[in-house]
Order: structure tokens, then C-alpha cells, then sequence
């Protein structure tokens, strides 16, 4: 449960000048998790707080729709959690709706009042034991939205994952508990809500986990580079993919860049990054550098469903979208890109709704 004291010190932080903040208050028949008394340069008003512990991009759309009834006069419907990502407050503040959060993320609009603070981007917070954003799991999710028309069945879904059955059908479940899919032994494993989901998980991926290794690569510009990587023996293709804006570039070109990025399995890394090393022959450094070798921390699913393009090997779209959307230089405008030129039009006919369910 979310502690009263801190969200108090939440509050106080962000700026309001807190009388009390009680818990399970009644409000004309309805009970909100909390209710916050607070001033701000003389104005009295009542916070109505909805706490989300673990705030789900389908479940909180639906949340801040239902807390939006409490708002009147000096009374202002918020969202409370342990931790809001940037989709999910990017969402919330769509949707007109104030949030807190433990690591000091705070929005409120209201007649008077706007208070928007940034707080830490991180914050520890208790993941599910069948968590389908975790790197294996995370093969259900790519299979799912790559051939999203399939009726995929439990059992095929982990033959292609190269997963056992059982630990599929229990991410499975998670996924229904979380509104993510529909599942039905007759019908299959169906998305719901699949872009909420997309974004979601870019809240909890991390693209600085991985292990980078910086190098300059002798060429007079990006698309010489690539040329060159094109070019390498392609013994060891399956190994190593394009990523990041370089992988990108070659999907649906947008942004520019001065970096490719090369992701390469981390069970091979040491001897597919030394054999690159004498191939371009590259010198290893970090001013300057141009190209950087990836030992991706996803070491069972980031190379999943790498595809041929042309003369390159590239990471799937999903891929592209995880690493790219919270990366500096450009990196979430190109991620918008893809979403909106590649992903959602493959994605057209895939089920949308709010919450899941399991059928026989």
C-alpha cells in the first residue's frame, strides 16, 4: 500500500501547503483511497486521490476516466503510484488528469493552478514474479504482435518461443490479469489495447542496461558505414543485427544520426566482436567513435525475430521501438516515427479493448 506520510511529503514537495490527507474518505456515496487538504498562495482545495499500485496503461486510462466523476469546485481527481513512467504520465496528462508519484513526478491543472515537476526516473518498484515485460517473457509479446491475426495456441506460442508450455501459460495468465490479451482455448491468445502495452513496457525497458563498446570505423559518412557492415562476413549474420537509428534508417528512414549501433548475441559476443574489430579494422575509443558494438542486457529476446533488409540483418520493429523511445538524439522522435509509419499500420487489424479475459 502507498504510505500516507510519504505521499504527504510528496505533496509538500511539489509545492502545496498540506493541512491533512485522510484515507478512505466518504465523498457523497463514493470512497476514494484518499483525500488530500491543501492550500497553495491562499486557495483551499481538496485533492481526491485514486491510488494505482501497480498502474497498468489499459487499467489506468480506466482509472483516471472513473476519477475524473469526483471533480467539482476546489475538489481535484488525482492519480497516485509508486512509480508513473514517461508514457504513463504523458497519458495522464492527455487526459487532463493530476498524478503523483513516489519519486517526485507531480502534475496538477487546475482553474489557478498548474504545478508540473520532474522527479527521479527510476524508482525500485516490486515487479510480478510472471512479469511479461522480462526479457524471456517478452518472446509471448514479440510472437503476439509480430503475426498479430494468428490464433496462437499455448503450446504453438512456446514451441516458437523455444519456451516450455507451462511457464508460457502462466506468463499467459499474468497477461490476462494485467488486460493485455484475451485468451480462449477454442479462439486463442488475442492483443488488447496492444499500443498501451508498446508503451508500457518502454516504461519499464532500459536501454542503458545494455553493455556498450565504442569505436571509430573508418568512413567518410553513416550510409559509408553501414555500406561497410553490409559487407561483413555474413558466416556469423545471425549473431549480430542493426539497431537503434541505424536499424531504424533502414526500416523507414526519419531522423539522422552520427552512431550505428550494432547489437550482438551475448553468448558470442567476445568472438563476433573481436572478428568485426579486424574486419573494419576499428580502433577502439569513445570520443569520436562511430560505431558501437551492443551486448543487449535482453540476452534471450533482443535478437528475436531479426530479419533480412536488403543488405543488412535488423532488429524487429519492437526492437527498434524499446531501445529508441527514451534515448537522447532524436531517439523518441524516431520511435514516434516508427510507431506511426511501420507498427501501427501492420498492427490495423489486431483486437482493441480495455480489459482482458480468460474463456474456456
Amino acid at each position: 500500500m502507498l504510505d500516507i506520510e510519504k505521499l504527504k511529503q510528496m505533496l509538500s514537495e511539489a509545492g502545496l501547503k498540506v493541512k491533512s490527507v485522510e484515507s478512505e474518505s466518504r465523498l457523497r456515496g463514493i470512497r476514494p483511497d484518499a483525500v488530500a487538504h491543501a492550500e497553495m498562495d491562499g486557495r483551499k482545495m481538496s485533492l481526491v486521490i485514486e491510488v494505482k499500485e501497480r498502474p497498468h496503461l489499459a487499467g489506468l486510462r480506466l482509472a483516471a476516466e472513473q476519477a475524473k466523476r469526483y471533480e467539482e469546485p476546489n475538489r481535484v481527481p488525482m492519480i497516485a503510484a509508486q512509480f508513473l513512467g514517461p508514457n504513463r504520465r504523458a497519458l495522464l496528462r492527455e487526459m487532463g488528469m493530476g498524478y503523483v508519484d513516489m519519486a517526485g513526478n507531480f502534475y496538477l491543472r487546475a482553474p489557478g493552478i498548474f504545478i508540473e515537476r520532474e522527479g527521479k526516473e527510476k524508482a525500485a518498484v516490486e515487479q510480478p514474479k510472471f512479469n511479461p515485460y522480462a526479457d524471456k517473457a517478452s518472446i509471448i509479446l514479440r510472437l503476439l504482435m509480430d503475426e498479430s491475426k494468428h490464433p496462437w495456441k499455448v503450446r504453438e506460442i512456446a514451441e516458437a518461443g523455444g519456451i516450455t508450455a507451462g511457464w508460457a501459460s502462466k506468463i499467459v495468465d499474468s497477461m490476462v490479469e494485467r488486460g493485455l490479451v484475451e485468451y480462449s482455448r477454442k479462439t486463442g491468445i488475442r492483443l488488447l489495447a496492444w499500443e498501451d502495452m508498446l508503451k508500457e513496457w518502454a516504461d519499464f525497458y532500459d536501454w542503458q542496461r545494455n553493455a556498450f563498446h565504442y569505436y571509430y570505423c573508418h568512413a567518410a559518412d553513416m550510409q559509408e558505414l553501414i555500406d561497410k557492415i553490409g559487407r561483413l562476413d555474413d558466416g556469423d549474420s545471425r549473431l549480430w543485427a542493426l539497431g537503434f537509428q541505424a536499424g531504424a534508417y533502414i526500416v523507414s528512414p526519419h531522423a539522422t544520426f552520427n552512431q550505428v549501433h550494432l547489437l550482438i548475441d551475448g553468448k558470442a559476443f567476445d568472438a563476433v566482436r573481436g572478428k568485426i574489430e579486424r574486419e573494419l579494422q576499428l580502433e577502439e575509443r569513445k570520443d569520436g567513435a562511430n560505431l558501437i558494438l551492443v551486448r543487449p542486457y535482453y540476452t534471450s529476446s533482443a535478437l528475436f525475430r531479426a530479419r533480412n533488409i536488403k543488405n543488412w540483418r535488423v532488429v524487429s520493429d519492437i526492437q527498434l521501438y524499446l531501445d529508441l523511445n527514451r534515448y537522447p538524439l532524436r531517439g523518441r522522435e524516431q520511435a514516434e516515427h516508427l510507431l506511426e509509419k511501420v507498427i501501427r499500420p501492420r498492427m490495423g487489424g489486431a483486437v482493441k479493448g480495455e480489459r482482458g479475459s480468460k474463456r474456456d
